[in-house]
């Protein structure tokens, strides 16, 4: 190529680039930039990830925000955009007529406002301060009024089934008990239950009933649950969490609202509220709720043989109480407040509720027929900025006609308790907050002497205690709490010490990591301290059995009785052994009553119980003696005189017979042997450690993940009422001893030659017998075991009770002290929102024991929950449509239940709920309700001693004014 032709290619090249370059340049200078930074509206905190939108006539592009929560958009042609601003669980924010000049470069900061639904909403219950979901230094699970709304329940802890670490046992048509992580119980109390900062629980009893908390969910804004120990805060009885109901301000909630419901078990409901305000500064709302159906049916055994006995005892059976169970339910709420907020920083409510509830409920002795139950409360709390204050008083009035099923006695309980609290909260800067407080709770119980019996008139408990929590933010990302309370009850003697620390790291604003350490506590409530309860009448069937002969009835019945503040001690004998005392005590020729005291192996009474034990197994067994020699074709004459020598035959009088202690187990209706009886301590507070690790985030903008593992350590546990006194019986070895070798020298006597003969077919080993050529064994046998366990060394003539029993002869359920306890757990949880709307999610809890065999020597304890369950929820969701349904599956693995008298196996069960919540386009105030619990109708028990639970369907129509 020559030199002239590469000379112009070289040029031309040269020119083109240069105005490519000239027009690519002036093409940049004209076009335009966006920039800005993205940040939540409450804590200006960046916002990584959301989502940029920027569209006109032509164009339509975005980003994404930076780790620092920084956007920018280049080369936008000059025009006008509409620009939109997107984050999951935040408002989506939209700018329209947004202007680009040429070559501008134009910043934006846009803050977004929480939607306080499905991923970051603002929660109060784990710092007792606002706070948003994922800064929180705890597992929390929020539930919005939308979610609440969208099935018809009879209670709050309806809407709790299949959320993480949540156990539910459903007991009937609307009782429910309700635990976190462990040890349900007959009355739970291990979870803390709230309703706007007011301490739930029935005034003495400490139990949870959501069934009489007179809050209807069409006033709940929102559901929170703290999973794990909440003492630090929150004080005693919160060893597990927390479950925090938050009702709506009558500001910004106005109108009425008015629903009905019917469906299966002849079920109808309806409810109403109504709010209002005035110059926004002077507000009120009042709802109400009735409902009524037929609960699942079951029949106790316990009580079914009881009534059965009464009955063939002379009872009428139209008033006999004992057994007698009414399967209506009927409830009826009623709520009101007034919000006083004269300016911005102060507010002033006052507010009030009553429930009257009849129903069958589970008690530690059984079950209860609650009649007219009605529990009333009055709350007034003050906001002043960073100062809240608030008292109220809980009571309760169980009336005069409910009544314990096991006993028939009817029972009063008119208990009171009383709180005041106040909180403060500090802020230093930005780096620093300090949140302190002091609460007060006083118990005032009032049973009338049907539940705290000897202890009636003393029986108050005072609780104080003081808290200080600091929240230190050591960087942007990373967040230091610890806390610490103080509490002193007046019935136990240290004070309570509960730490708290918790490590936060916070990488992103979606992404939350935790350590954190709990120490919680369970004081002593009324109950274990004072219960002094009938739990059953002559249990042993003794009384009945020797009242015909002996012109008195003998009973030994079985009661609660609380361990008294000194203890309870065992009187002694001079060989050291404990001492009891009996029913049969009268028989004795010493003149003994039943309050006094008696040695193990006395001899004179020792021969009582054998004179008891003669009578009783010759009354047995003569007749069938009498028929097989009928069957033998003896006369009538001849059967006589063998019967009349058989009987005196047998010794009136035994020596060198010792007795044994024997304790009843609950579990098996049978009695163990015990050598030891030792006197038993007051009750001390029960103190749990809790370390765990957890994680709550947000990936990929459509996905929540929760995860926590956890380890639990119990010291002194309080376990569930268990018989701690030992019966008396006769020695089997030393009795039958006695008894063969006299039975040996007697029938070794010519005399009793004819009567030998007949006896001999006993010593037959086709009928039992040892075949050694003598009935002397089987004939101690006989009177020493009986048939069916029932002979002398069956029969319990004492009870061996501390001096402290108000009954003495009783055998005494009582709560005690023992064991350390120690398990770790895993709660797994998801949401995955596929699209605005379909979403989807699942839950998983393991606890890695759910049973502590023969813990301390003293019982078995259960944790009365599952060692697997999970949950799983699909959702679909469309506003425009008026449309929302759900479809909820739980599955529960078997558990063993030791609680009280309630013990047995739950089996393995999974259940299926369906919702379905409909607005009507041509009023779009009117909705429709359809709630399915239990789908496919799968009858299955969740605890013991209760109903099989089945199908419940109810439809609601729900109109707004």
């Amino acid at each position: 190529m020559d030199t002239h032709r590469l000379s112009r290619i070289l040029t031309t090249l040269v020119f083109f680039s240069s105005l490519s370059f000239f027009l690519t340049t002036k093409a940049f200078a004209q076009s335009a930039t966006l920039r800005g930074t993205v940040t939540d509206a409450e804590n200006g905190d960046v916002l990584v990830g959301a989502n940029i939108v920027v569209t006109s006539v032509k164009v339509k592009t975005g980003a994404a925000t930076s780790s620092s929560g920084k956007f920018e958009i280049k080369n936008l042609a000059a025009g006008t955009y509409t620009f939109a601003v997107s984050f999951i669980g935040y408002e989506k924010k939209t700018l329209t007529d947004l202007v680009l000049m040429v070559g501008e470069t134009k910043s934006l900061d846009i803050s977004l406002n929480a939607t306080g639904i499905q991923m970051n909403p603002v929660t109060v219950t784990a710092s007792r301060r606002p706070e948003k979901l994922l800064e929180a230094p705890a597992s929390i699970t929020v539930l919005q009024a939308q979610e609440i709304e969208a099935r018809t329940a009879f209670s709050a802890a309806e809407h709790l089934k299949a959320l993480p670490a949540v156990d539910i046992a459903q007991n009937g048509l609307n009782q429910s008990r309700v635990i976190v992580r462990g040890f349900n119980e007959s009355y739970p109390r291990n979870l803390l239950i709230l309703v706007d900062n007011r301490i739930t629980r029935i005034a003495a009893l400490r139990g949870n009933f959501f069934q009489w908390i007179p809050t209807i969910d069409e006033d709940i804004e929102r559901i929170e649950i703290v999973s794990g120990p909440g003492s630090a805060l929150y004080g005693p009885n919160t060893a597990h969490g927390v479950v925090h109901m938050i009702t709506k301000s009558p500001f910004g909630s106005e109108g009425t609202q008015v629903s009905v419901s019917g469906g299966e078990r002849s079920v109808i409901v309806g409810t109403l509220r109504h709010a209002a305000s005035f110059n926004n500064k002077i507000g009120y709302k009042f709802s109400a709720r009735y409902y009524r159906g037929h609960d699942f049916e079951f029949f106790d055994p316990v009580e079914e043989e009881a009534r059965q006995a009464a009955i063939d005892a002379g009872a009428d059976p139209n008033t006999l109480k004992l057994g007698k169970r009414d399967f209506d339910v009927d409830n009826l709420a009623i709520e009101g407040a007034v919000h006083l907020r004269p300016s911005s920083d102060l507010t002033l409510i006052l507010n009030g509720g009553l429930v009257r509830a009849s129903n069958i409920e589970l008690n530690p002795i059984g079950t209860s027929q609650v009649i007219d139950f009605i529990y009333n409360y009055i709350h007034a709390r003050l906001r002043y900025k960073d100062l809240f204050l608030q008292a109220y008083l809980n009571r309760n009035d169980a009336g005069d006609d409910s009544y314990n099923l096991r006993t028939g006695l009817s029972f009063a309980e008119n208990s009171s308790v009383f709180s005041a609290q106040a909180q403060h909260r500090l802020t230093l800067r930005d780096r620093q907050t300090f949140t302190y407080g002091l609460d007060l709770f006083l118990s005032r119980p009032d049973s009338r002497g049907s539940i705290y019996g000897g202890y009636e008139d003393d029986d108050d408990i005072n609780e104080i205690g003081a808290y200080l929590q600091s929240e230190t933010r050591l960087s942007s990302k990373l967040d230091f709490i610890v806390a610490a309370r103080i509490d002193d009850h007046n019935r136990v003697e240290d004070l309570t010490f509960s730490p708290r620390a918790a490590l936060v790291f916070k990488p992103t604003p979606t992404d939350n990591f935790r350590l954190t350490y709990n120490r919680a506590f369970r004081t002593p409530g009324v109950v274990e301290l004072f219960a002094e309860i009938l739990s059953g009448q002559d249990i042993f069937g003794l009384g009945g059995l020797f009242e015909p002969v002996l012109g008195f009835g003998p009973g030994t019945d079985i009661r609660i009785q609380a361990i008294p503040k000194n203890g309870f001690h065992f009187g002694r004998g001079a060989n050291g052994l404990p001492q009891f005392r009996s029913p049969f005590a009268p028989l004795d020729p010493r003149g003994l009553s039943t309050s006094d005291f008696i040695d193990m192996n006395d001899a004179i009474f020792t021969n009582v119980m054998w004179g008891l034990s003669r009578q009783a197994v010759l009354g047995a067994f003569l007749p069938t003696f009498q028929e097989t020699l009928a069957q033998q074709g003896l006369p009538a004459d001849q059967i006589a005189a063998l019967s009349q020598a058989f009987a005196d035959l047998v010794p009136e009088q035994v020596s060198g017979v010792n007795n044994v202690l024997r304790k009843l187990d609950l579990e098996t209706a049978g009695f163990n042997l015990i050598e030891v009886v030792e006197d038993l301590a007051p009750l001390k507070v029960t103190r749990n450690e809790t370390f765990e690790a957890g994680y709550k985030g947000i990936l990929g903008e459509k996905l929540l993940l929760g995860v926590d593992i956890y380890h639990t350590r119990f010291k002194n546990f309080i376990g569930p009422f268990l018989v701690e006194t030992p019966n008396v019986f006769l020695d089997p070895t030393t009795l039958g001893a006695s008894l063969a070798q006299h039975f040996v020298t007697d029938l070794g006597d010519p005399d009793n030659a004819e009567l030998n003969a007949v006896l001999l077919a006993l010593d037959d080993p086709a009928l039992g017998g040892n075949d050694n050529g003598s009935a002397a064994d089987e004939l101690a046998n006989l009177f020493v075991a009986g048939t069916d366990n029932n002979g002398a060394a069956f029969i319990p003539f004492g009870t061996v009770s501390p001096k402290e029993a108000f009954d003495p002869t009783a055998l005494l359920l009582m709560q005690r002290n023992f064991g350390n306890i120690s398990f770790s757990g895993l709660d797994l949880s998801f949401t995955y929102f596929a699209n605005k709307y379909w979403s989807f999610g699942g839950t998983y809890s393991y606890i890695s024991e759910k049973l502590f065999e023969d813990l301390d020597g003293v019982d078995d304890v259960a944790l009365n929950v599952p060692k697997h369950k999970f949950g799983a929820i699909l959702q679909y969701r469309n506003a425009e449509a008026g449309f929302d349904g759900q479809l909820r599956l739980r599955f529960v693995d078997s558990f063993t239940v030791k609680s009280d008298v309630h013990i047995g196996e739950v089996d393995a069960y999974a259940v299926l709920d369906l919702n379905a919540h409909y607005t009507l386009p041509f009023s779009p105030n009117t909705r429709l309700t359809l709630t399915v619990q239990n789908l496919t109708n799968n009858k299955h028990k969740e605890f013991v001693n209760v109903p099989d639970i089945g199908r419940i369907a109810l439809v609601r129509l729900t109109q707004s004014f």
